[in-house]
């Protein structure tokens, strides 16, 4: 059986962005657990001890009957360079999945960049943990599907802030720089990769 799990910011012991965690929980069990009601991750936040004085990196990993939480120190991680590395062309991540071993293998093969820049069939996707965007003539774009449309994603495309379009890899060469995001960091504190910093 399939377990999930959501990763989820704490600022001065409240979760930021929750209701656009639980929207993706809702859609998760409405998905693979029909007709059972969704964990409420208000309720198992509040259930859990949380550090006013720093913020904190809550993860939740579920099922549709059982829960486990982790709350550690945040400690973000900086990215300065990418190394590019192909995906199985048939790899689903559409859903956050708990099992990550194909996203861990492909980290394995960062050599010394920071992450990897993921492609499937040629097109650019996501890190291995987080969304990407590239800047071009002031814009910032996204890759219209990536592998996983994560909830930072979501609200800075509703708000108009990054725009979705398919990102090929030979595009790269288009953009000015990258940033990496996602519901643990803050959008406007990422600093810009530059593109000549994405290797093969």
């Amino acid at each position: 059986m399939s377990r999930f799990l959501e990763t989820i910011r704490i600022r001065d012991g409240a979760p930021l962005h929750l209701d656009g965690h639980q929207l993706r929980v809702d859609d998760t069990f409405r998905v693979f657990y029909p007709g059972i009601p969704p964990l409420s991750l208000a309720a198992v936040i509040a259930d859990s001890v949380m550090d006013v004085s720093a913020d904190q990196r809550c993860r939740i990993v579920y099922d549709d009957s059982t829960h486990e939480v982790t709350v550690t120190p945040l400690q973000p991680r900086t990215i300065r360079s990418l190394r590019l590395v192909d995906l199985p062309p048939d790899y689903d991540y559409g859903y956050k999945y708990a099992d990550r071993r194909i996203l861990e293998l492909a980290f394995a093969r960062r050599g010394d960049a920071d992450d990897v820049l993921l492609i499937r069939d040629g097109w650019i996707t996501d890190t291995s943990v987080a969304n990407v965007a590239f800047r071009a003539n002031g814009r910032w774009y996204t890759p219209a599907l990536p592998l996983l449309a994560g909830t930072t994603w979501k609200r800075l495309v509703s708000d108009g802030v990054i725009v979705p379009r398919p990102i090929h890899v030979d595009d790269l060469p288009r953009y000015e720089a990258c940033v990496v995001f996602n519901a643990l960091n803050d959008w406007d504190q990422r600093p810009a990769i530059p593109i000549s910093a994405i290797c093969r």
